[in-house]
């Protein structure tokens, strides 16, 4: 991301734990290079500050774009996103019990980013299950 000192990268990148700090993906294994989102969009006045920057893997930085809200299916009413600087991940997200690497929000900010970021599309579902297969556990968070 332009803009952003190598060093700062690096130091988003240590304090996440080399892993998306939205799905929990980690980079090792991949292919695609992660990027550095800025939490809240330059587009609305977001700076490059290390409060507001967050390692996100591609499809969620993707997804993500300059969004800071999102809809929660349950209310419809729309909600702020997860924010990886002033919320714990566990207060918003939680592991299925019954079905693999599907993510479940805990509230209105876990499901509004669960569906701005389509986190439990198929794709995904199996794009993080391999990991269980290597002994990784994708539900740790390491930058907690």
């Amino acid at each position: 991301m332009t803009g952003i000192p190598e060093s700062r990268r690096n130091e988003v990148i240590r304090r996440a734990g080399a892993r998306c700090e939205y799905c929990l993906l980690t980079s090792r294994f991949q292919v695609g290079r992660f990027e550095i989102d800025h939490i809240h969009p330059v587009s609305a006045g977001g700076r490059n500050s290390e409060d507001n920057l967050a390692f996100a893997c591609p499809v969620c930085n993707g997804r993500k774009l300059n969004y800071f809200d999102g809809l929660d299916p349950e209310t419809s009413q729309k909600a702020p996103l997860f924010h990886p600087r002033t919320q714990h991940w566990h207060d918003h997200f939680l592991w299925s019990v019954d079905t693999p690497f599907l993510l479940t929000g805990k509230n209105s900010c876990g499901t509004a980013i669960i569906q701005r970021l389509d986190l439990n599309d198929p794709d995904m579902m199996r794009l993080r299950s391999p990991y269980a297969e290597l002994g990784y556990d994708c539900t740790k968070t390491d930058f907690e």
